[in-house]
């Protein structure tokens, strides 16, 4: 019996003697027994040189710091349990040393022992926590927001130092739901609900509230809050800032209350405009009136003065009465045209599906006689079926295809071809020519009213039917222009859009 408990003593000596912590028995004088092979590791000192020597000695700043006393109280049974850090000169790391009381069967106290444990990577980890907190702290409290955190309850834990600035309060007031007794009365409840809906199901939240400042005025902020989880994945809470928005807010309210200054202003010169179109749609129809007639009477007593009094005027007199019916023409052509132009904004003509193919074929039918006398090839490809206003669409092909004839090359007949394709969501129509082409710097001008290129008595004109041919575009939600080079012909493009038929 007594073999079998020596053998559990020795083997109990041997696990001790190599384990891995340090470990050293001493008695009631501080005299040390036992010195185990850890120990020789940790400290450099192997254990027939410390043995039966004091450890007060082994160990001088024992008594430096104090620990002495320390162990004193714990060899008298007055401390059950002894710890301090402890530096090893031979080893790396940090080490803990704890000592504690040896007693034998009776209880009675006849020594110590000490366990020296590396605590090295517990203590790195606490000092990159400590690290990484003391930098997430100094980045927090510099931010220009006003930062918070909660944990898993939904409590806050934390406020930045520009948070509690801008309130005024401790970070022991904001803790928890402190935080709110400084939002809004009116914005409490629906504060708290985003904030407990959004955190229940664990998304991201944005929301405007007012928050009352150190100064007790109560200012809007947008808080934004997101959840934030450990590195395990598991759920930490929600993290959050917020910024002063109220300058923002009231710029925005500024800016509706001039939007809708601005919009009744609108209205007003809208209809003002109105106002004003209508009264130029009855000058024009006045004018369609009130001057064609005239002119028609002045045109008319110029045809007869012409055949009752031919053989009584001279050549001056003839030719004075030719200027006198050519200028009459062309104010009639003027006024033609002014009122086609005024009309397009009033036309009331509602769209519909356009065969452009019929379309076409109407209008050089209406240009039969002209296009007989030049010798004009006309071709068209595939064009389709465009929801348009039909009276308008004839208007715009009969002037760039006059056009194209007027503006001819004399040493070659008019050749004109007239496509189309689909060009996105617009269809894209072209009319191609022969002619005598146009320079790049006026193939805008040519668009504006009463712009013309050259000489009345070259190629006759009011100059309006470009303008006119644009604004039917326009109004159509196209867009028109011109490619061209002096000597080699134009195309004029137009686009409309590709609307299906209501």
């Amino acid at each position: 019996m007594s073999q079998t408990k020596l053998t559990l003593a020795e083997m109990a000596l041997s696990m001790i003697r190599n384990y891995l912590d340090g470990v050293m028995a001493f008695n009631t004088y501080y005299r040390i027994n036992f010195w185990n092979t850890a120990m020789e590791r940790i400290f450099g000192k192997l254990a027939r040189d410390v043995m039966n020597q004091s450890m007060l000695d082994v160990f001088p700043f024992l008594r430096e710091t104090g620990l002495d006393r320390e162990l004193e109280r714990l060899l008298k049974g007055g401390s059950p349990h002894c710890r301090h850090p402890i530096e090893a000169p031979f080893g790396s790391g940090f080490y803990e040393a704890h000592h504690l009381p040896l007693t034998d069967g009776d209880g009675i106290i006849v020594g110590g022992y000490t366990v020296i444990r590396d605590v090295t990577q517990s203590t790195k980890a606490e000092q990159q926590w400590f690290e990484s907190e003391t930098r997430f702290r100094t980045m927090a409290d510099t931010s220009p927001v006003l930062l918070w955190m909660s944990g898993k309850d939904a409590l806050c834990t934390f406020f930045n130092q520009r948070w509690l600035d801008f309130t005024g309060r401790t970070l022991e007031e904001e803790f928890g739901n402190g935080w709110a007794e400084g939002v809004h009365p009116e914005d409490f409840q629906h504060a708290m609900n985003h904030y407990m809906s959004s955190f229940v199901q664990r998304r991201e939240f944005r929301m405007e509230y007012r928050l009352r400042r150190a100064d007790g005025q109560y200012r809007w902020v947008l808080d934004n809050g997101i959840p934030r989880y450990e590195i395990d994945g598991s759920f930490a809470g929600f993290i959050g800032s917020c910024i002063d928005i109220t300058e923002l807010r009231e710029a925005h309210q500024k800016l509706q209350e001039l939007n809708e200054v601005l919009e009744v202003k609108v209205r007003e010169r809208t209809s003002d405009l109105m106002r004003s179109n209508k009264d130029l749609e009855q000058f024009a129809y006045a004018a369609s009136h009130d001057l064609q007639e005239p002119l028609r009477m002045i045109y008319s007593y110029l045809q007869l003065l012409e055949e009752n009094y031919k053989g009584s005027l001279d050549p001056q007199g003839l030719r004075c009465v030719d200027i006198a019916v050519d200028g009459a023409k062309r104010m009639q052509a003027l006024i033609r045209d002014l009122l086609t132009y005024a009309r397009l904004d009033s036309d009331g003509t509602p769209h519909e599906a356009t065969d452009f193919k019929k379309t076409v074929d109407i209008v050089l039918n209406d240009l039969s006689v002209v296009i007989q006398e030049t010798e004009a090839q006309v071709t068209s490809a595939f064009l389709p079926i465009v929801v348009a206003n039909p009276i308008q669409m004839r208007v715009l092909f009969q002037n760039l295809i006059s056009n194209a004839i007027k503006f001819r090359r004399q040493e070659e007949n008019p050749r004109i071809r007239i496509f189309a394709e689909t060009h996105g969501k617009d269809w894209l129509f072209g009319v191609e020519d022969n002619g005598i082409g146009i320079d790049a710097i006026d193939q805008e001008r040519i668009f504006r009213i009463f712009q013309r290129l050259h000489e009345r008595s070259r190629y006759p004109g009011t100059g309006i039917g470009l303008s006119i041919c644009q604004k039917i575009v326009e109004r159509h939600d196209g867009r028109i222009w011109a490619e061209s080079r002096p000597g080699q012909g134009s195309t004029f493009f137009f686009t409309l859009p590709v609307r299906a038929a209501k």
